[in-house]
């Protein structure tokens, strides 16, 4: 099985931290090749950190976030031997769980592409800081006419509406098939619980980080430790990274 990943990184302070060191290693362990992208001002040395991980390490202007960044990645990389093409960013903290097994299962999976986790948050969707195209997905054509459109939005909103929610439906349109490693409606057994849950279209990683976590999520969210958007308990999210073995000392912002 041969997987590359893009990988697409911003830092408003400049920086590649120890926890995106972390990521890119465990990464690397499944991946053929990595290729970096970042928007942060990045000086050299801060750049010449991912040379262990990733064949390729570039800058790139702060537009578009991180489909133009994937996009212009998709226009270097060579994927004619490829198997699996993956989609991540550095909005995330771990591994704290292995990803292979997640691989492993994931390519068992009866689907074209795949992401950790959905979200009913607007619309359903695969949320878009880690995703994985089979070859089936990457070399359609559905998914080359996506990424040749993708236009440099400085709008946040505009970039989740068109093409974080875009991409899971565009793709669908075209006969491909979707999956979520962890779907919202795992923990839930009653249908009636399900529709309910589905109805608030809440993000997961934010409302719901145990109950990702239970299911074997690897990632937490950087924004969920920093910011608490839905005011969740952090104190067992924290516990549960702890006691995976996480270095806890790479939790920076």
């Amino acid at each position: 099985m041969k997987r590359i990943a893009i990988f697409a990184h911003y830092d408003h302070l400049g920086e590649v931290k120890p926890y995106i060191l972390s990521y890119l290693k465990a990464l690397r362990a499944e991946c053929d090749a990595i290729a970096f992208v970042s928007t942060a001002t990045l000086s050299q040395g801060q750049l010449a950190k991912v040379s262990d991980y990733c064949s390729t390490a570039t800058l790139r202007e702060n537009v578009g976030w991180d489909f133009c960044m994937w996009q212009a990645a998709l226009t270097e990389l060579e994927l004619s031997s490829s198997d699996e093409l993956l989609l991540v960013n550095s909005s995330v903290f771990g591994p704290v769980f292995p990803l292979r097994p997640i691989f492993e299962e994931m390519s068992r999976r009866d689907c074209d592409f795949w992401g950790m986790t959905d979200s009913f948050e607007i619309a359903w969707h695969l949320q878009s800081y880690f995703l994985v195209l089979k070859r089936t997905a990457f070399t359609s054509e559905r998914f080359k006419t996506f990424f040749r459109g993708v236009l440099p939005y400085r709008d946040k909103d505009q970039v989740i509406r068109s093409y974080e929610l875009g991409l899971t439906r565009f793709l669908q349109e075209g006969g491909l098939v979707p999956a979520a490693f962890v779907p919202m409606a795992a923990w839930i057994k009653s249908e009636a619980a399900k529709k309910r849950l589905c109805a608030r279209r809440r993000n997961a990683t934010f409302f719901y980080p145990m109950e990702l976590l239970r299911g074997g999520m690897p990632l937490v969210k950087v924004q969920l430790l920093r910011d608490n958007p839905a005011r969740v308990r952090l104190s067992p999210v924290l516990r549960a990274m702890a006691d995976s073995g996480y270095d806890m000392s790479q939790i920076q912002y």
